[in-house]
């Protein structure tokens, strides 16, 4: 589904380096507070954060810089977190915080729910942190519900019942 915005264009399953990914994820998710610098590398590693799932990217499209993400984790996937076997799962949305307000986040998230539907899924979930009340706006916005009785730790679960494509 790669597509063209005013202000970005979006990219399933790009090429994205190391060093982009690593810096996306410390300013949106370490910088903040939300993950501590350990956990972040043990968990941000790139070459984990590629095996996950399918990557979906925001660039600018002129300089291509890389201005958000999110994973598309396929049912059943080692990476999952919350999803059960027929679910499909959303992990690690990040935008920068300078790119925020652009409507990138919501492309993201319509991006990947698009992705789920061609290829047949019927449910998706995800998880946040309490704090995260934009991220929780957005998801809310796209249908998601929340989900109380699959919260793990400290995050919030969310569940959303896809149409076909």
């Amino acid at each position: 589904m790669p597509g063209a915005h005013p202000a970005f264009v979006l990219d399933v399953g790009g090429s994205v380096t190391d060093a982009e990914l690593a810096s996306l994820l410390d300013d949106v998710f370490v910088k903040p507070g939300h993950t501590s610098p350990p956990v972040a590398e043990r968990l941000f590693a790139p070459d984990r954060v590629r095996t996950r799932g399918t990557l979906i990217t925001a660039r600018e499209p002129e300089a291509g810089v890389l201005l958000g993400m999110v994973i598309l984790v396929a049912p059943g996937a080692a990476a999952r977190q919350i999803s059960r076997d027929d679910e499909a799962e959303f992990h690690l949305l990040a935008v920068h915080p300078d790119a925020r307000g652009r409507g990138i986040g919501r492309a993201l998230v319509g991006a990947g729910l698009q992705l789920a539907r061609t290829r047949g899924w019927s449910r998706l979930v995800l998880s946040t942190q309490p704090q995260m009340a934009g991220a929780q706006a957005l998801y809310a916005e796209a249908g998601f519900e929340r989900a109380p009785d699959r919260d793990w730790g400290k995050y919030l679960a969310f569940t959303l019942q896809l149409e076909a494509a």
